[in-house]
């Protein structure tokens, strides 16, 4: 039995002579590996489908442990993508961050949604790559249940957060009789703890229009690069790296 489903290829790997084994994103079935039989050769009509960051309508069959492609049909390639290489780092490092922590035959709509509207935003000529990267992490720690709590002390609960500190390690704010806790806490600007709680808040489309300065954005990223860093098991540290390193 064949299904169908929208899908988006994470990461696609070569397999003997012309064959790919892509790895899709999918709405129906979530994260799922696929064989394309032929994909590789240059009238094939899996080519455009099968390339990384395309969401395309699948159809597939299951063929033992994974599925084999029967057809595709590509809704958009994001070719454009690759031809700036901050656009390409900021892509696969967000790509790269599902691929390794979703489960194989999990669907999460949220997810997905957010991972296309990201695609998308980096599209845009005057996409500011930092900012959309930033709202995709926070969104993202959320969705697989990491959530950043800003708006009371994560050890008492004390909805006074003046003069408190952002914790890494409890995962969020400690209020000012709490921060012993965590020797190791940020002070954090009341600015970026309003972001964090405006982007959770919000669809990232929305939140991609506010303004934020220089050094609020800086701040936030700083914050969730070392969550992530802490939190997150499966964190593709070469990505994260080279994202790093164009900033230089």
């Amino acid at each position: 039995m064949f299904i169908n489903t929208d899908g988006i290829v994470l990461k696609s790997i070569k397999y003997e002579e012309s064959d790919s084994i892509i790895v899709i994103f999918t709405r129906k079935l979530g994260k799922i590996s696929v064989l394309a039989k032929g994909a590789r050769r240059s009238k094939s009509t899996f080519l455009s489908g099968t390339q990384v960051f395309s969401y395309s309508n699948f159809s597939i069959r299951r063929n033992g442990n994974m599925y084999k492609l029967n057809q595709c049909e590509v809704k958009q390639n994001f070719y454009n993508l690759s031809y700036n290489i901050d656009t390409l780092a900021h892509a696969s490092y967000i790509n790269s961050l599902v691929e390794q922590n979703i489960f194989e035959n999990q669907t999460n709509n949220r997810l997905f949604d957010l991972l296309l509207k990201t695609l998308y935003l980096y599209s845009y000529d005057d996409a500011n790559y930092q900012l959309i990267t930033n709202i995709f992490e926070l969104k993202f720690l959320d969705y697989i249940g990491y959530k950043p709590n800003v708006l009371k002390c994560t050890d008492c609960g004390n909805t006074n957060l003046n003069k408190g500190k952002f914790s890494i390690r409890e995962g969020g704010m400690l209020c000012n009789e709490c921060i012993g806790a965590d020797n190791y806490s940020i002070k954090i600007d009341p600015t970026t703890v309003n972001l964090i709680e405006y982007i959770l808040k919000n669809d990232i489309v929305s939140c991609n229009k506010i303004r934020v300065s220089t050094y609020i954005l800086n701040q936030l990223d700083n914050i969730l690069k070392k969550y992530l860093m802490t939190h997150i098991e499966n964190l593709n540290l070469k990505s994260l790296n080279f994202l790093e390193n164009l900033k230089g």
